[in-house]
């Protein structure tokens, strides 16, 4: 008995676990067959509505280089001064326009009735920075203004636009001297011998030394310039465009005196009088004439109206000197069959690696670039992506020394173009600070830089355009 009811038992729990297991399995089944959804609208949606990234490089760039119609020049501590005969770009004069003064604000000066003179020594620091080769010895000659560098005037840096703009000078010099880069202290300077007649003067007549505005009514300053330096050439003799601080410690007017009888152990007395302060006015000029200075060929010939030179080659020249005109003629039609938003608009000019200087100057290409818009009267304007210059949002315009390249983003002004809201007058190319604060300034930085034309088989502008387009967005 007891054994044919353990055998009923399991039986049933045997069965139970069958029908458990018949069940598990029907409902894997049934889930398993059961389809996805295929998500809202994707099964009739066009191929063609995808939103695809293109990418392009087929608008053309076409450049050529033209002459500055003017340039301003700015009243900082920091100006230009030098003679160089280039191999590509010609002869280039710069000269300083600046006063001096009384040092803060000393009044009724007297260097004693018994002073005697025993030399005067203008003194001009170098900031180390310069094109050309600074070892050449220059001629200097330092004039006497007879009108003043008025501070409040805007100034123009080329004497061949308005000659009568610059401050008036004696044509007799009160230095004539051939002089190169010496050192004082821990500076580099250029040391100038002043005509003692003049110093002399300054000395012996204390009426003019009351105050820092009378002084300056009776002294207005000098003119520096080293044009007279007639033996340049391109390989033996370049000259140099230096970068001098006027503000510097060691800059000035220098006078060594003595008072009473001269003894063989007395020690001249010196007095500097700078040319900083709170009413310095300083400015620079530059001559630069390429058509008959003996600049290359290629840079005359497109500065004479052959255009079609710039396919080879493009100069660009700091100080106001050549830039280069950038067009991209075919933009705005890109767009004209559907809207188009732009990614990345990256325009590159690299380096003519065929036309180096002689290795014995300094012709390094500028560290910064800039592009300036273009507007209907051909007047330089901001580009847009300039107000945008930052980590992010690179506008761009530094040198690259492994590409030998400057590579700007133009994005949001390429954008504006293509929907109509800035009309396509073109760039210019120049030699400045591409930031925005700085871009409108010629008269800071002074290095050239050749680059490839639109043609050239190696060096060859490129504009690459990254964008989406909107085919149905009308």
């Amino acid at each position: 008995m007891l054994l044919l009811k353990e055998y009923i038992n399991r039986t049933f729990i045997l069965t139970n676990r069958l029908i458990y297991r018949a069940l598990f399995l029907l409902l894997i089944v049934f889930f398993a067959c059961k389809k996805k959804n295929p998500g809202l609208g994707t099964d009739v949606q066009p191929e063609t509505d995808a939103l695809n990234v293109s990418v392009t490089e087929a608008i053309k760039v076409e450049c050529h280089t033209v002459k500055y119609d003017s340039a301003r020049s700015y009243m900082d501590q920091f100006k230009y001064l030098g003679s160089n005969q280039d191999l590509y770009f010609g002869r280039t004069d710069v000269g300083i326009f600046t006063n001096f003064s009384i040092p803060n604000n000393v009044t009724n000066i007297s260097f004693g009735t018994d002073a005697t003179l025993d030399s005067c020594v203008m003194f001009l620091t170098f900031t180390q920075s310069y094109i050309g080769d600074s070892t050449t010895t220059l001629n200097y000659n330092v004039y006497q203004l007879t009108s003043p560098v008025v501070s409040a005037t805007s100034y123009q840096m080329f004497g061949s636009l308005n000659t009568s703009q610059f401050p008036s000078y004696d044509a007799s010099p009160i230095c004539n001297a051939k002089a190169r880069l010496s050192t004082s202290g821990n500076f580099y300077t250029i040391k100038l011998p002043i005509n003692k007649n003049f110093a002399s003067a300054i000395l012996t007549n204390p009426q003019y030394l009351v105050d820092n505005t009378t002084f300056q009514n009776a002294y207005k300053g000098f003119y520096i310039s080293t044009k007279n330096t007639n033996y340049l050439n391109p390989t033996s003799a370049q000259g140099a465009i230096m970068k001098i601080d006027l503000d510097n410690s060691v800059s000035g007017i220098y006078m060594y005196y003595h008072n009473g009888p001269v003894a063989a152990a007395k020690e001249s007395k010196v007095y500097r009088f700078p040319f900083a302060g709170n009413n310095s006015g300083r400015l620079g000029r530059v001559d630069y004439n390429p058509l008959t200075s003996g600049a290359h060929n290629l840079l005359t010939s497109q500065l004479s109206g052959d255009t079609t030179k710039g396919e080879q080659t493009i100069f660009l020249k700091g100080l106001g000197g050549t830039k280069a005109l950038i067009r991209l003629p075919s933009l705005k039609s890109f767009s004209d069959t559907c809207k188009i938003a732009v990614s990345r608009a990256e325009l590159k000019f690299f380096v003519d690696q065929s036309m180096i200087s002689p290795s014995n100057g300094n012709y390094s290409p500028s560290l910064k670039a800039s592009l300036v818009a273009i507007d209907s009267l051909g007047k330089e304007i901001y580009v847009k992506d300039q107000y945008y210059n930052a980590d992010a949002i690179h506008f761009g315009g530094d040198y690259n020394s492994d590409e030998h390249a400057y590579t700007f983003d133009i994005a949001r002004h390429v954008q504006d173009i293509l929907d109509g809201k800035l009309p396509n007058f073109g760039f210019y190319l120049v030699i400045a600070n591409p930031d925005r604060s700085y871009v409108a300034r010629r008269d800071d930085r002074a290095e050239r830089v050749i680059l490839g034309g639109s043609k050239n088989p190696l060096y060859a502008p490129k504009f690459k355009l990254t964008y989406v387009r909107f085919p149905f967005d009308k």
